[in-house]
């Protein structure tokens, strides 16, 4: 009777959410919505420091003036100078849990942006390497900390229907970072002195402050303020931006009580152990999946075109800072055009076939990348230059085809409750460690093996194309605890079913709802 009860309350919750897309127009025609959308472009910049640092240092690299500056630096130097953000984000990680879930997800981002704002101080006014190196670190542990905290924040603020798009749509903000890093380069590098560079380390600091500020006018999480015993306040949050202030709407009420549900897990979250992510079967193919995804983000030849796009060119016969940068900013643009477009995806197509895809297409241009660029290297063919240039700008849309969103909407919705703080930790950290190690690598093997190096990417991309073809699942379609129950099968801890997307049976299965409105359901994949 209580499952037919909850069932009965999910439809009414529907038919609450179906009118949004009939006479009231859009979500932009809501008040509560179309101010709480605006507000989330505060969040959604988390990824921005990330994109503008790499584009930043691939773009200094340059520049005569910095290079003067710092001697020169190549091979383990230049590989130092690179992986210290990475090495900023591995220590940066142990901090994320202890602001957020202790503080809040307003003050994790607070502090987070401040020392990124702080970093790139250090970095403006660095007069050696080890001042430079320095304010990258704390680039990376303040980029981290927001980097992580922003797409949750986002997702527990979104309405319903939007939190899918919301989730995919936090990854695309690293083209937007890489595109002003690289145009205000371009902009920059006709000064002889070190202003060239030192303008640009300015700007990083801008999304940070930006930041900083906007979360004072961001509403907390309402499910932080729950785990804290402050549900009347958590209550007037969904009501006012998810209602116009209606604390009976029945949304704002389904919402509330999701939420209240899920309290008792995490607190049990808060006491699992480190080792409940080996523990069964279901817990290691996750941790597996979480280090995998890792791995991938960072290892799939991105590292070269982010952070070596200049060692590259210069493999490919363009070698004009000029046209270097005017390359570096116009790719840029390219991929935020493509990790925008492609963010609405993951909820249509699915997860696995766009990193299948993704992947599968990265080996393809990566392997023309090296075709083109040996045959210049041989023949000094202007073809072949122009041919390689094409290509490099080809493999940021393929990357993103399925390594920004629906990777990262795939790493959050895989993980239940009780290890998704702990899931996600390791998620970070192993991409920490993977971009510190790549990052660092990749000038080496440049000095060693030039152009030659890219074979190694080659070979690389179709090992992680085969393990994510044999070990990652589908996972559109079903809820969180659908998924779950596909990972442990009878052993799922699961807390209670996603009323908005599916129900349960007698026996305990998880079912799609069918027979509830249409029009409830289009409302719900997402509002145009």
């Amino acid at each position: 009777m209580g499952v037919q009860a909850n069932a009965q309350t999910d439809r009414n919750v529907l038919a609450a959410i179906t009118p949004l897309n009939n006479k009231q127009g859009h979500w932009w025609h809501d008040r509560g919505l179309r101010t709480l959308n605006i507000l989330l472009f505060v969040p959604l910049m988390s990824e921005y420091v990330q994109g503008y640092d790499a584009s930043l240092i691939n773009n200094v690299q340059q520049l005569k003036v910095w290079q003067n500056e710092f001697h020169h630096p190549h091979g383990s130097l230049l590989g130092i100078l690179s992986a210290s953000y990475w090495v900023g984000n591995v220590l940066g990680v142990f901090f994320i849990a202890f602001l957020s879930d202790r503080f809040g997800r307003r003050l994790a981002m607070f502090v987070g942006s401040s020392i990124c704002i702080l970093g790139t101080a250090l970095c403006t006014g660095s007069v050696n390497v080890g001042m430079f190196i320095t304010g990258r670190l704390l680039l990376g542990i303040g980029g981290v900390v927001v980097g992580a905290v922003g797409p949750v924040l986002m997702a527990e603020l979104a309405y319903p229907n939007h939190r899918a798009t919301a989730t995919a749509m936090s990854n695309t903000q690293y083209s937007t970072g890489s595109i002003v890093a690289a145009w205000i380069t371009f902009g920059t590098f006709r000064m002889s002195n070190t202003w060239a560079w030192r303008i640009p380390s300015i700007f990083q600091a801008l999304p940070s402050i930006f930041q900083a500020i906007g979360v004072l006018f961001l509403p907390e999480s309402p499910r932080w303020l729950i785990s804290q015993g402050k549900e009347e306040k958590a209550l007037d949050i969904l009501a006012h931006y998810h209602a116009n202030g209606d604390r009976q709407d029945p949304v704002v009420q389904y919402e509330f009580r999701e939420i209240c549900e899920t309290i008792e897990l995490e607190i049990a979250a808060r006491q699992t152990r480190w080792s409940e992510l080996w523990r069964t079967k279901g817990s290691r193919w996750r941790s597996f999946i979480m280090i995998w995804c890792g791995i991938c983000k960072q290892w799939s030849g991105n590292g070269l075109v982010s952070y070596y796009l200049h060692s590259m060119l210069d493999s490919a016969g363009v070698t004009s800072t000029f046209h270097q940068t005017l390359i570096t900013a116009t790719s840029g643009m390219f991929s935020l055009a493509c990790s925008v477009s492609f963010a609405f995806l993951p909820g249509r197509v699915g997860r696995r076939p766009l990193m299948l895809w993704s992947m599968g297409l990265m080996w393809l241009v990566f392997t023309l990348i090296t075709i083109t660029t040996g045959v210049f290297v041989e023949t000094k063919s202007t073809s072949a230059s122009y041919a390689s240039v094409a290509f490099i700008y080809l493999y940021s849309g393929v990357h993103n085809l399925g390594w920004t969103g629906a990777m990262m909407v795939y790493v959050v919705e895989i993980l239940p409750y009780t290890l998704r703080a702990k899931g996600i930790a390791l998620f970070w950290l192993l991409t920490g460690a993977a971009g510190a190690f790549n990052t660092y690598i990749n000038p080496l093997g440049l000095d060693r093996f030039a152009w030659k190096f890219y074979f190694f990417y080659v070979v690389w991309i179709v090992v992680q194309f085969v393990v994510v073809w044999i070990f990652f699942i589908e996972t559109k379609g079903p809820s969180l605890e659908g998924v779950a129950l596909l990972f442990d099968g009878k052993d799922a801890k699961v807390g209670k079913i996603n009323a908005v997307a599916g129900g349960m049976t007698e026996k305990g299965e998880v079912e799609l709802i069918e027979d509830v409105d249409a029009r409830a359901i289009g409302a719900l994949e997402g509002k145009a």
